[in-house]
């Protein structure tokens, strides 16, 4: 019965590559078909104190937003802007309407980029004091600073409609009595490095900043942080589309609730939102999961999920101050039905879920149901490592099973591995030196890298040839089963942190290292070719200049690497500045993982020298053959 069972398993295992590449398929299946309205549910508001929509705006004062957006016209420049005229200008517009209003400088020294240049930024902040509460929990309504003339990309658009909606609205508020909650306004300036020393600051943790960040104590407090939104609005009319952002750092959520909330009052005043600018379901998916493998924060609103701070970013072009009061009540009022269903929040976000997949703005996944396609693709993995350890490693020999360091086969892959971790660790550490020696020869900082790593990795992959013994000394199934096991267990440890990155790492890594020694019967020259060209494109490298060419609109390998450039040296320094841990994970995990899958072709392809107990049987079988004939003669 025993023999039975044994054999069966071995059966079972010899089929393990077409097994798992089903399973890769089903999972992927699996995935696509979340998208679909029969399996997913309809979002809905778990904190009934929310009451989105209930309440009747009275936000009606369209002359407070024409006037100020006027005047923002004419105080908005990169002159006043960089002088700090214009934040001073907004601290005395604030105190006007009766707002604890104060700047706050800081300054930012990156030498890596910047060199012994030192910039210097400041922030503009008011708050608006609660009446019915004793100022313990407070809202921020923050924008970024941006000058109309600044030649701002258009990832970097103007920022004057939210600027003049925030003072409108900071004016309509303080006219109000139930207010429960304190209202921060707050305008930053340079982006996430200004908005990371405000939060720094505003949470007493000034010590905790990054040595290239220093800023000065607020002088006005405020209680604890209860949900935060951004705005970025070039105009304050024409709100019937915006786009909306939940991604923060490290693909971190906020509280479903939070989305629910602000999607729901949109569509009570006609506001049509988009979710990564795309409509279709099984696409919005995937960039939602591709947003979140990214690292990158969607808006600046990411910044605050690592403080725990539920926080959306809402933005769109817009259209400057329009006659038809409809149009620009539009902005006053969603922002005024967001708060007033905020201000009745009685404890903080907890009810909803923080982990799930947005198919579509109104429909939800949640993580029980969007994992399991990535346990499928660990369990083709498992099968292949099984295979290994059941079946003699894969080689076609039963008799070869596993043994010791002493036994020659577990040392040398051993040994192998350390060899990948050291060339990750290379691609981790080295990037400082790629951007200096770049600038020594004056080349954009973002080539310099990315062609400092392309070296890096075409150095691992020429290590098989600088060292062939060591692949030789390799037995091909035991690399093999140290291949599946290293790439399965690196992906379910990243998904712990970024579910999307290591479920769309999973999909060409994975098929890959089940297929990189090939099928027996194609001839060595013709699966070497082909997994040799697959792993090339499933490299660290390959999959960025791919993923920007088919997910970034790349028109042609040109503009799909220069994507590369700016995608690469943005995930190096947001590691360093905001904690991201993408490059990390990619450098210390997946390329070591990529490489064992790498020598596996060449510890397949190359034959491995006679072990000396099967040369001395070889070579006295022989000695008795030749014999044989003499006596018989």
């Amino acid at each position: 019965m025993t023999g039975k069972i044994e054999t069966t398993i071995k059966v079972f295992l010899s089929y393990h590559r077409f097994v798992g590449i089903l399973l890769i398929v089903g999972a992927i299946g699996y995935m696509v078909m979340l998208s679909d309205p029969q399996f997913n549910n309809r979002c809905y508001i778990s904190e009934k104190a929310l009451s989105p929509g209930v309440v009747e705006e009275q936000f009606n004062q369209v002359n407070f937003i024409n006037d100020y957006y006027a005047d923002v016209q004419k105080m908005y420049t990169v002159k006043n802007l960089e002088s700090g005229k214009f934040q001073k200008w907004l601290e005395e517009e604030m105190q006007k309407i009766g707002l604890d209003a104060y700047t706050q400088n800081f300054t930012f020294s990156y030498p890596l980029i910047l060199g012994e240049k030192k910039l210097q930024g400041i922030n503009a902040v008011g708050i608006s004091r609660a009446y019915r509460a004793a100022r313990t929990e407070a809202l921020v309504l923050m924008t970024p600073l941006r000058a109309a003339d600044s030649g701002a990309a258009s990832h970097e658009r103007r920022t004057d409609g939210s600027v003049a909606l925030m003072l409108a609205l900071a004016k309509f508020f303080r006219r109000q009595t139930h207010w429960a909650k304190d209202t921060i306004f707050l305008f930053t300036e340079m982006e996430t490095v200004g908005l990371q020393a405000w939060l720094y600051a505003h949470h007493g943790e000034s010590s905790l900043l990054k040595p290239s960040i220093s800023v000065s104590d607020p002088p006005h407090r405020s209680g604890s942080i209860q949900a935060a939104v951004a705005l970025e609005f070039a105009g304050v009319s024409g709100w019937q589309r915006a786009r909306l952002h939940v991604e923060g750092v490290n693909g971190v959520l906020p509280n479903l609730d939070l989305v629910n909330t602000v999607v729901r009052i949109a569509g009570k005043h006609g506001v049509r939102l988009e979710l990564h600018g795309s409509d279709r379901q099984p696409a919005l998916l995937l960039r939602s999961l591709l947003y979140q493998a990214s690292g990158s924060p969607a808006s600046l609103h990411g910044l605050f999920l690592p403080f725990d701070i539920p926080a959306v970013g809402l933005s769109g072009e817009g259209r400057a101050a329009s006659s038809s009061s409809s149009a620009t009540r539009t902005a006053g009022a969603v922002v005024e039905a967001i708060w007033r269903s905020l201000n009745n929040l009685q404890e903080r976000f907890h009810q909803s879920f923080f982990f799930y997949a947005l198919p579509a703005i109104d429909r939800y996944v949640s993580i029980g149901d969007y994992t399991p396609p990535l346990g499928v693709v660990l369990l083709a993995l498992a099968l292949a490592a099984i295979d290994s350890l059941v079946v003699g490693f894969g080689d076609g020999d039963a008799s070869t099973k596993p043994k010791s360091a002493g036994g020659g086969v577990v040392g040398p892959v051993a040994r192998l591995c350390v060899m990948a971790g050291c060339f990750g660790l290379l691609a981790l550490v080295a990037p400082a030196y790629f951007i200096r020696t770049a600038a020594a020869f004056r080349i954009d900082p973002g080539a310099g890298m990315l062609i400092g790593l392309l070296a890096v990795q075409a150095m691992a992959a020429a290590f098989p040839l600088m060292f062939p013994n060591m692949i030789v000394a390799c037995h091909p199934g035991a690399l093999r089963l140290a291949a599946c096991l290293s790439l399965g267990l690196s992906l379910g440890a990243v998904s712990l942190v970024n579910f999307g990155l290591a479920f769309l790492s999973a999909l060409p890594l994975a098929p890959v290292c089940l297929l990189a020694a090939g099928p027996d019967r194609l001839p060595a020259v013709l699966r070497f070719g082909i997994g040799a060209v697959a792993l090339a494109a499933a490299s660290p490298i390959g999959l960025l200049l791919g993923g920007c060419y088919a997910a970034g609109g790349a028109r042609s390998l040109v503009s799909a690497w220069t994507c590369a450039e700016y995608g690469a040296l943005q995930g190096y320094v947001e590691g360093q500045l905001l904690g991201s841990f993408t490059y990390r994970l990619n450098c210390l995990m997946l390329l070591p993982c990529w490489l064992l899958a790498w020598c596996q072709l060449f510890a397949r392809a190359w034959p491995r020298p006679a072990a000396p107990a099967a040369a001395a049987a070889a070579a006295e079988e022989t000695s008795t053959e030749s014999e044989e004939p003499a006596k018989d003669k």
